[in-house]
C-alpha cells in the first residue's frame, strides 16, 4: 500500500520514518501537515498521514494546528468520547461533531465564517492573540446559530424530524443543543483548562478550590444559567468525579444535599451520581460481556473508593436527593456483584480442581485417585486469578452492601476446595511413584487456592496432611 496514488513510501515506510523523529521534530511536522491540509500546497494524503501520527500525538499532546473545527470544540473537548452516550450522560459522542459542525457552517451568519478566515489566517501566521480573538468569535456565532436552530426545531414535529434530518439522525439533536451551552461558557472553561492543563487532575489543592470557587462566583454573575456546563468541565478534567464535592463544599454554606437541592449546585451532584451509575452498569453487564473477575474487581474497587469519598466529603442524606439516589447505584453494585463475581465465578476456581466420576461406577470399575488424575496449568492460573478477584471483592464487600453473597460464595468455594483436598489426600496412598510429581502439583494448587479464600489455616492444615502422605508414598517407593 503506497501513501499516495503514484510511487512513494509505503505505511511501514512512514511509521519507521515518524518514529525515529524527536518529539519536536513530530510537533513541527504535524504542525506543517495540518496546515497544509487546511491550505493544500502539496499533493499529500494529509488524513492518513495524521491517522499514523495518531498514537505519538496522544502520548505527545503537543499544541494541534488551530483550525475552525478544532477551535470550535476546544470548550467541550473533555466531554468527547469515541461512541454515542447513553441518554444521561454529559458526554458527547464523537460521531455527532461533523454533521453537527456541518450545519453550523451552513446556518452560521456571515460574521461566523469571517471569524472562520480570520483564525485560518493567524493560524497561518501563528499569531496567538488573533488566534484567541477569532476563536471567542467563533464560539459566539456558533452558539448564536445553534440556539437559533434549536428554537426553529422546538416550533413543531415537522421542525423538529427537519433538523433531524440535516444532521442525519436525531441521536446529533440532544449534542446539538448541549454544545450551543458548552459554547455559553467557552472562555471560562478556556481559562479552567488553562490553569489546569495537565489533564486528568489527581486532586485540588486548596489554592486550587479558591481558583475554581473564584471562576464559579464569576460564571453565576455573568452567564447566570450556565453554572452547569462550567461544572461538567471540571468535572470532566478530574481523575476521581468525587473530587467535585470539594468544589460544591467550598462553594455552599449548605451542610447536605437536601438543602443543596434549592441551589445552583444542584445539579454538579447528579452529574457525579450519573458517572458512578455508568460504572455500576458495566458491572452489571459482567462477565457476560466478556469481562473477566478482575475487570469486574477494578469496577468495584473504584466504585467503593468513590462511594466512600463522596459520603466523607459532603453530609450526604439517606432522604436527601443524592443520598437516594447513591444509594440505588450501591443496591445496583449489591446485586450485580451477587449476580457476576459471586454468582458465576466460584464455579471457574474450582473447575481447575481434579474432579471425581459422577454417577455410578460400572461392576468391578475403579475410581482413578484424585491427585493422579492430569494437572492443568492454564486453568489453575485463571482459577488462582478468579479467586484473588473474589477475595479481594469479599473484603470491600461491606462498602458495596454485598456481604452476604461475599460470605456464601467464600463458604461454598472453601468447602469445594476442602472436600477435593482431603478426597485427593485420602487417595495418595494408592498412588505410585511415577505419579508423585502430579500429585504435589495438585495438592499445592488446592493449598494456594485455599490460602487465597480463606487464609492460611486451612491451607497449612491440609499442605502438612498432604506433604506427609507424599512421605510416605516416597518411603514406600
Amino acid at each position: 500500500m503506497k501513501a499516495t496514488g503514484g510511487a512513494g513510501p509505503s505505511i511501514s515506510q512512514l511509521e519507521q520514518l515518524f518514529d525515529s523523529l524527536s518529539t519536536a521534530e513530530i510537533t513541527k511536522f504535524t504542525r506543517a501537515i495540518e496546515s497544509d491540509r487546511n491550505a493544500p500546497r502539496l499533493p499529500l494524503p494529509h488524513d492518513q498521514i495524521l491517522q499514523i501520527l495518531r498514537p505519538r500525538l496522544a502520548s505527545l499532546k503537543p499544541e494541534r494546528y488551530p483550525t475552525p473545527m478544532r477551535q470550535f470544540c476546544t470548550p467541550f473537548e473533555d466531554l468527547l468520547t469515541s461512541g454515542l452516550p447513553g441518554e444521561t450522560s454529559i458526554r458527547i459522542g464523537r460521531p455527532s461533531l461533523v454533521p453537527i459542525w456541518n450545519v453550523v457552517c451552513e446556518s452560521a451568519s456571515a460574521e461566523f465564517h469571517k471569524a472562520c478566515k480570520d483564525l485560518e489566517e493567524a493560524a497561518e501566521a501563528n499569531d496567538k492573540s488573533r488566534i484567541h480573538s477569532s476563536e471567542r468569535r467563533l464560539w459566539k456565532e456558533a452558539a448564536i446559530c445553534i440556539e437559533q436552530q434549536v428554537a426553529i426545531s422546538e416550533q413543531g414535529v415537522k421542525h423538529e424530524r427537519a433538523l433531524a434530518t440535516r444532521l442525519g439522525a436525531r441521536v446529533h439533536l440532544k449534542p446539538f443543543a448541549a454544545i450551543a451551552r458548552m459554547l455559553r461558557v467557552a472562555e471560562p472553561i478556556v481559562d479552567m483548562r488553562n490553569r489546569f492543563p495537565s489533564a486528568p487532575i489527581r486532586s485540588l489543592s486548596n489554592s486550587d478550590l479558591v481558583w475554581l470557587r473564584e471562576k464559579f462566583i464569576e460564571v453565576s454573575q455573568e452567564k447566570t444559567g450556565y453554572e452547569t456546563q462550567f461544572m461538567s468541565s471540571i468535572l470532566m478534567r478530574l481523575l476521581r468525579p468525587s473530587e467535585l464535592f470539594k468544589v460544591i463544599r467550598v462553594l455552599s454554606t449548605k451542610a447536605d444535599d437536601r438543602s443543596l437541592g434549592s441551589t445552583n449546585l444542584a445539579s454538579a451532584g447528579d452529574m457525579v451520581i450519573d458517572m458512578l451509575t455508568e460504572i455500576v452498569v458495566e458491572i452489571e453487564q459482567g462477565v457476560g460481556s466478556g469481562k473477566n473477575e478482575h475487570q469486574i474487581l477494578q469496577l468495584a474497587r473504584w466504585y467503593a473508593s468513590e462511594f466512600v469519598r463522596i459520603t466523607r466529603e459532603l453530609g450526604i442524606r439517606k432522604d436527601g436527593p443524592w443520598g437516594e439516589r447513591l444509594l440505588g447505584t450501591r443496591r445496583r453494585v449489591s446485586q450485580a456483584i451477587a449476580n457476576t463475581l459471586f454468582g458465576a465465578s466460584p464455579e471457574r476456581v474450582t473447575e481447575a480442581l481434579p474432579q471425581p466420576p459422577r454417577g455410578p461406577l460400572p461392576r468391578g470399575g475403579v475410581v482413578t485417585p484424585l491427585f493422579a488424575l492430569p494437572f492443568d496449568a492454564e486453568k489453575l492460573l485463571a482459577a488462582e486469578l478468579s479467586a484473588e478477584a473474589i477475595a479481594e471483592t469479599a473484603r470491600i464487600s461491606h462498602i458495596l452492601a454485598a456481604q452476604s453473597s461475599a460470605t456464601k460464595a467464600v463458604v461454598e468455594i472453601k468447602k469445594r476446595l476442602n472436600l477435593a483436598g482431603r478426597a485427593g489426600v485420602d487417595g495418595i496412598s494408592r498412588l505410585t511413584m511415577a505419579d508423585h510429581a502430579t500429585a504435589q502439583r495438585h495438592l499445592m494448587a488446592v493449598v494456594r487456592l485455599l490460602e487465597i479464600i480463606d487464609g492460611p489455616e486451612d491451607a497449612d492444615l491440609l499442605r502438612r496432611r498432604g506433604m506427609s502422605a507424599l512421605r510416605a508414598l516416597e518411603e514406600r517407593g
